[in-house]
């Protein structure tokens, strides 16, 4: 398989009493077929915003990657999109957590419950796929804001089957590869399913690849 992406994708998702309200993906790049750098992806109810000093860049993680993750599903289209070139400045350890702000964007990640490694061979992406591979810390802790104002909503931190999973994490030593495997609909019997149900799978949540 060929290597096209290296480095770390943490990411949170944000639940009120009406579903899903807001998401975001940070990327740090340390290599890839597209160039290296920092972008932060949000999108809530409003609309979406790509912030980075690399416009390009941060485009094609949104289109190729995060537009795809099911975290942003429900979230509206993509058609319009704000770019704000700013750096984004990242605080980070495995211990304790995240804090990124950058493009009038604040984010949190933090309480850490676990950490272990995650391997999917067939990510889907839209009409493709790619195989995936990171250290994966679902955190009890989660805060977003967005332009000064605090993102009302909370995310969903859960110990099944005894093991925790978020979705608010971190995710290192991430790895992005091609495969030769076509892209399926993904569906797993998940934490808090029952009944024999399914649900989508949701990006780095604990729950056991195919």
């Amino acid at each position: 398989m060929s290597v096209v992406l290296v480095g770390a994708n943490p990411g949170l998702q944000l639940f009120d009493a009406a579903g899903v309200v807001a998401a975001a993906s940070l990327w740090t790049v340390d290599w890839s077929v597209w160039g290296v750098g920092t972008a932060m992806i949000v999108a809530d109810r409003s609309g979406w915003r790509t912030i980075g000093t690399d416009e390009h860049l941060a485009r094609i993680l949104l289109e190729r990657f995060t537009r795809h993750f099911p975290e942003f599903s429900g979230l509206g289209p993509t058609d319009d999109i704000t770019h704000l070139d700013d750096r984004v400045e990242i605080s980070s350890d495995l211990f304790s957590g995240l804090r990124a702000t950058g493009g009038g964007v604040r984010l949190r990640i933090g309480g850490v419950k676990d950490r272990r490694q995650f391997a999917d061979p067939s990510f889907p992406l839209g009409n493709t796929s790619l195989a995936l591979s990171n250290v994966y810390l679902p955190c009890e802790l989660g805060e977003l804001s967005i332009d000064g104002a605090s993102v009302e909503g909370a995310p969903k931190c859960e110990y099944v089957g005894g093991r925790w999973s978020s979705t608010s994490y971190l995710a290192v030593a991430e790895v992005w590869s091609e495969n030769e495997q076509p892209a399926v609909a993904a569906t797993l019997t998940g934490a808090g399913s029952t009944g024999g149900s399914t649900e989508p799978r949701r990006h780095l949540r604990a729950v056991q690849p195919r």
